[in-house]
């Protein structure tokens, strides 16, 4: 294979991947998700492991998207109001 085949290929895997972004990033404002320029990004540096997470994620509804308190697993900078945990006693 010569070198304008491997530089043709490439700017057809590239082109493919920015125009999926921008796909990704169009949708995602039109449904009104906050971090569309983070998701787009995803889609560009996984490719099709990123748009199928997008995909999954966009068919969420937005109250369970949204909210942390349901989450089975916390991200640390949120605060979770457990009464469970010991008090400052």
């Amino acid at each position: 294979m010569g070198p304008v085949a491997v530089l043709g290929l490439t700017i057809v895997y590239v082109s493919i991947h920015v125009f999926l972004s921008i796909l990704v990033l169009k949708d995602a404002e039109k449904r009104g998700i906050e971090n569309s320029v983070t998701w787009a990004t995803i889609v560009v540096v996984f490719s099709g492991v990123g748009l199928v997470a997008y995909l999954i994620r966009r068919t969420m509804p937005e109250s369970e998207a949204e909210d942390p308190e349901d989450a089975e697993f916390l991200l640390p900078e949120t605060e979770h109001s457990d009464d469970s945990s010991p008090a400052d006693e």
